[in-house]
């Protein structure tokens, strides 16, 4: 699965269903593993006229004193905004890959809100 070529933006901010992003987080649960957050959701056209939303992915887990944290951006994922089909997900290896560069760097976890994001 090779990563979507974005033609346009249609919206650059907005909010997804409760449904959708418990689906989404169910896919990247039994897809990608733990730790795996879409968030900031952007409604794009892709090269080929597909409308989809295009979600980062944070990595995320409980810190201290029951916190959400994060420590960043580590992937993307694309929906198809007609049938809700998952386009493309980063991989697993590359989000690992990525969440090792994040920590390398000395990026800090920061706290997360609750909700959406």
């Amino acid at each position: 699965m090779s990563i979507p070529k974005v033609l346009k933006v249609l919206q650059e901010k907005g909010e997804i269903s409760d449904e959708l992003d418990y689906a989404l987080m169910k896919y990247l649960l039994q897809n990608r593993g733990t730790g795996f957050t879409p968030c900031q959701p952007m409604l794009v056209e892709l090269e080929d006229g597909i409308k989809a939303i295009k979600l980062s992915i944070d990595n995320t887990f409980v810190g201290k004193d029951n916190k959400l944290m994060g420590l960043g951006i580590i992937g993307l994922i694309y929906v198809d905004m007609e049938n809700y089909n998952v386009l493309y997900a980063t991989s697993k290896e590359e989000l690992n890959t990525n969440i090792n560069r994040l920590e390398e760097a000395g990026v800090k976890p920061q706290p997360r809100p609750h909700g959406k994001y």
